[in-house]
């Protein structure tokens, strides 16, 4: 157990360890809602602040202020930041993990008990997020970080070690600024600690260009969570600019409601720019605020420009190299990049000092700052571009010196030269962006090394070198989630065709395309055109995974016979070489052949060897693929255990990788469960999630699945009325996913417009894949509600390919149950076939899969079979009880509407041969010679209607003609 006296925060990480220079006003709500958060976490319920708003509007201020009265009643306060163009990867994390290493590191701080990282493992981890492990260029042993869940788990571990016996205060600062990888820690810090006593503060930019769209889906989710809120700091009031002048002293005469006003309208209330504003004015200068032509700074750049002109030239220059360092500023390295002798560059500062340019960093680590992020970038905004760009070479060259050299020297080496490369330093920036996107790829920050490997690539005059950078980038890029920048990179390799790696980026463009199944046109082009112009080496390694890629392409260009032939050489191949690597990239590429009902089996053993292979070497990226197509493949054969075996796996690498690539599929496994099972709330709940997470990997593709599963759930739940009114009959078959659209008339009881657009998708092709199997069902519901016997003929054989197999919709988008369900019911409405025992096989299929509302939907077929048929000594009353109290319980709207539509059908007076009320209408009509327009016309329906019943009437009477149709009326005594 940790004790209070045995460990405290080192000062040096606080930057609230002192008084400020000015006096604080205002914020009484603010501070109010502060405390009330600081209750509830001393209280063991983590709270999350997020303080927004434009700069120098008072956020630092409100949270230094806030710090150091907590830390005055024995709170425990760690301070982080982060920085525009000088950060590492986990910033602003790396100063409070700098800050408890060493007590992790001693046992003062106690892991948890129930942690599953040992000591070693967290300090390992810590390093990765401070960037201090040992030095880059000493040669020491490489940790294997493995994946990103051991960083994120050991922060969490850290915090919660070291608010077991104090509440901890974690503020960061400028989070706008933070990458992807501290968004994806922040976002895993603020889910991991709920029952930890922490507030966390993070302040954050909300004007542009600094809010970006990716905070803000970030912030927009973890705002879902308990205990997270957001306060927006507006600018002050004038009486708050009267209480500050007041507290200042410069409210002298009475005048102070009047100076007020007009500092109001001169700063916009702006805290920043008025505190200032009001350092300039000297006793008697306030006539200049109080008249609008007098000569007051109009803006933050004014005031700092007027100070800045008060500086001798020699130490202007000095506080400009202390500007291109950073917002903070190490004395030592301003010295070695001054111009000017220590004696004389200590002078400047001082000089910068006394006009309110830098000052002293609250505590006790020696660095000196600017008073804020705003007065930097007006310094650095009027250093002229030549000038600015030999300071930074200065800079880079003061870091250049004997000794260790960490991530974060390694980090400002390469902004550094990168700025000065035009002076002729490319080969320093190109070295030291490569050696920094190493690190961050080192520390699992794959959006981070993306971008420097990218800037490297982009500066490198070697174009051999460059496309190595250029997929390196890339392959970041893949891991990283975003398959869009991946496939820039790699076709700009790939389409060059004097690139040694023209190969290598073709089969990284298509690597970057199957994962999110968009057309490969462009990936088939780039990898022929590759292999053409590689020597034939068809046993090299690269050559035989290029061809598996072109097999994977060509499935999506309907190439299927070429694809298998592709993959089953390229499998032949890799065992061949026995290499284990190879072999698991050509099984992967080999997942999107054949997905037909044969080749299941084959499909399945190869994500079976895939997962066996990659569990073997401990990599969940390919086990994470394999276990989706297991997951798809298990659905579809009615296995239910191996559909829960695929989702941990695919859980178990999403938690491990922190991809939503993974999670992704991982949560469609649910939505299937809960769907199945009944537990629409919480389907609803995935199926957003779903949609969130999707459009964070590919910005395409998700909003039509979510669309779908909307549907699906409210089909079932009898929640389509509510869109009745949206929909008009006229909408364009060419401009929407037709299958769907057929599914909403046919719900909605639209009967013409379902029959025009059933007739016009029947003549495509009947989806022959296991993704498209779902259409057919949709198909079949119309079919069967429209009583289209000519349609459920045509599509009988269809079906029947996949008896013993559930139909699904794309990957698991939406599940539809047993063929044999529909195979049963276009057998109950074309009058042959065994429909009895396709419904037996459907509800062990149900069963087995312990499906409830797939169940309810077989037992009301069934129902419907026997109302058409008769009972033919079945126990039908059974039937229905059954259904209607499954499909109550679980409010399966749909399943009791068609219930009580076969209950009120039975009670009508049964026709020969299966034919319907209408048809028999019709029928009657036919007998008195009318031709289909005429029927159309009389029935008010359209001759497109009226001519599939006269169809369906000659197949269920075997009448060949008009004339036998109406002697069959006449013969059945149907004609009154």
């Amino acid at each position: 157990m940790t004790t209070v006296s045995a460990w405290t925060a080192s000062h040096s990480s606080l930057r609230w360890t002192e008084a400020s220079p000015s006096s604080f006003v205002g914020r009484r709500t603010e501070r109010a809602q502060l405390d009330e958060a600081w209750s509830a976490a001393t209280r063991g319920h983590r709270q999350v602040v997020f303080v927004g708003g434009e700069p120098g509007v008072g956020k630092s201020r409100l949270l230094a202020e806030t710090a150091s009265r907590l830390e005055r009643s024995g709170a425990v306060v760690l301070a982080g930041s982060c920085v525009a163009d000088l950060g590492t990867p986990y910033q602003p994390f790396g100063q409070p993990m700098t800050t408890l290493r060493p007590a992790v590191a001693d046992g003062t701080l106690e892991l948890r008990a129930s942690s599953r990282l040992s000591r070693d493992r967290v300090l390992a981890m810590l390093d990765a997020v401070t960037g201090s492990g040992d030095d880059v260029d000493g040669g020491g042993e490489h940790v294997d970080l493995g994946y990103r869940q051991d960083i994120v788990d050991a922060v969490v571990e850290t915090l919660v070690a070291a608010a077991a016996d104090r509440p901890l205060v974690l503020l960061l600062e400028d989070v706008h600024w933070a990458s992807e990888s501290a968004l994806d820690l922040l976002s895993y810090v603020v889910e991991s600690t709920s029952t930890t006593e922490l507030l966390l503060l993070a302040t954050l930019r909300t004007t542009a260009p600094d809010r970006s769209a990716g905070l803000v889906d970030r912030l927009a989710r973890l705002y879902r969570l308990d205990s997270v809120r957001r306060i927006d700091l507006r600018p002050f009031a004038t009486d708050e600019i009267e209480e500050y002048l007041v507290r200042e002293g410069r409210a002298a005469d009475g005048r102070g409601a009047e100076l007020a006003a007009r500092l109001r309208e001169r700063t916009g209330g702006n805290p920043f720019f008025l505190r200032e504003l009001v350092r300039d004015l000297a006793p008697g200068r306030d006539r200049a605020v109080l008249h609008a032509d007098g000569p007051a700074p109009q803006s933050v750049q004014d005031t700092i420009e007027s100070r800045l002109r008060t500086l001798p030239p020699d130490a202007r220059e000095t506080l400009e190299v202390a500007a291109v360092i950073g917002d903070v500023v190490d004395p030592d390295l301003l010295l070695r990049a001054s111009r000017w002798d220590a004696g004389q560059a200590l002078d400047h500062v001082d000089a910068a000092a006394d006009r309110h340019l830098l000052e002293l960093r609250p505590g006790a680590d020696g660095l000196l700052q600017f008073p804020h992020t705003l007065a930097r970038q007006v310094v650095l905004d009027l250093v002229p571009l030549a000038r600015r760009t030999h300071l930074h070479l200065r800079v880079a060259q003061a870091l250049e010196q004997p000794g260790p050299r960490g991530a974060t020297r390694v980090q400002q080496l390469a902004h550094h030269y990168d700025r000065a490369h035009v002076l002729g330093y490319t080969a320093e920036a190109v070295r030291y962006l490569l050696e920094a996107g190493r690190l961050a790829e080192e520390a699992l920050a794959h959006d981070e090394a993306a971008q420097l490997f990218a800037r490297a690539a982009a500066l490198d005059p070697d174009p051999e070198t460059a496309d190595e950078a250029r997929l390196r980038a890339a392959a970041c890029w893949v891991l990283a989630g975003d398959l869009p920048a991946a496939r820039d990179l790699a076709e700009t390799v790939a389409a060059d065709a004097t690139s040694p790696h023209r190969l290598r980026g073709a089969v990284m463009y298509e690597e970057s395309t199957w994962r999110s199944s968009r057309p490969s046109g462009r990936a088939v082009e780039l990898l022929t055109t590759a292999l053409s112009a590689t020597p034939a080496t068809p046993d090299d390694a690269l050559s035989v995974r290029a061809r598996a890629s072109l097999g994977r392409a060509l499935v999506y260009e309907h190439r299927h016979q070429e694809a298998c032939e592709l993959a089953t050489q390229t499998i032949a191949q890799a065992r061949r070489l026995a290499d284990d690597d190879l072999l698991v990239r050509v099984l992967e590429a080999a997942f999107m052949h054949g997905h037909t009902p044969a080749d299941l089996p084959t499909t399945l053993a190869r994500a079976q060897e895939v997962s066996h292979l990659s569990r073997q070497k401990g990599d969940l990226w390919h086990l994470g693929h394999a276990a989706f197509q297991r997951s798809l493949i298990s659905y579809v054969i009615g296995d239910d255990r191996g559909l829960a075996d695929a989702r941990a796996d695919l859980v178990r690498t999403a938690d491990a990788t922190r991809q939503p690539y993974f999670a992704y599929w991982a949560g469609s496994v649910d939505f299937t469960r809960q769907f199945v099972t009944g537990r629409f709330a919480d389907a609803t709940r995935t199926s957003e999630t779903l949609v969130e997470l999707g459009s964070t990997f590919e910005t395409e593709g998700t909003t039509g699945p979510w669309s779908f599963q909307q549907f699906m759930l409210r089909r079932e739940t009898g929640g389509l009325e509510s869109v009745r009114g949206l929909v008009t009959g006229d909408e364009d078959v060419h401009g929407t996913w037709a299958p769907g659209l057929l599914a909403l008339y046919t719900e909605l009881g639209m009967s013409d417009v379902a029959q025009r657009v059933l007739t016009w998708l029947v003549p495509d092709e009947y989806a022959s894949t296991v993704a498209g199997s779902g259409v057919l069902a949709l198909l079949c519901d119309a079919a069967v509600e429209l009583e289209d016997v000519d349609v459920a003929a045509r599509l009988r054989p269809a079906v029947a390919t996949f008896t013993g197999m559930n139909l699904v919709v794309g990957g698991l988008v939406a599940v539809m149950g047993s063929a044999d369900r529909y195979l049963g019911q276009l057998d109950s409405l074309l009058g042959r076939g065994d429909p009895e025992r396709s419904f037996a096989v459907a509800e062990q299929m149900d069963a087995a899969m312990g499906a409830p509302v797939h169940r309810a939907e077989t037992l009301a077929a069934h129902v419907a079979h026997h109302r058409r048929h008769g009972p033919d000594g079945c126990d039908v009353r059974a039937l229905e009880r059954s259904a209607r109290s499954t499909a109550t319980a679980l409010g399966l709207a749909r399943v009791l509407r068609r219930l009580d539509s076969v209950g009120a059908a039975s009670t009508r007076t049964t026709h020969p041969d299966g034919l319907t009320d209408r048809e028999v209408e019709v029928l009657c009509l036919l007998a008195e010679g009318l031709s289909n327009r005429q029927i159309a016309g009389t029935l008010v329906i359209s001759e497109n209607t009226a001519a599939n019943h006269v169809r369906n009437i000659r197949i269920k009477t075997g009448c060949e003609n008009r004339t036998r149709a109406a002697m069959y009326a006449v013969s059945h005594g149907l004609l009154t």
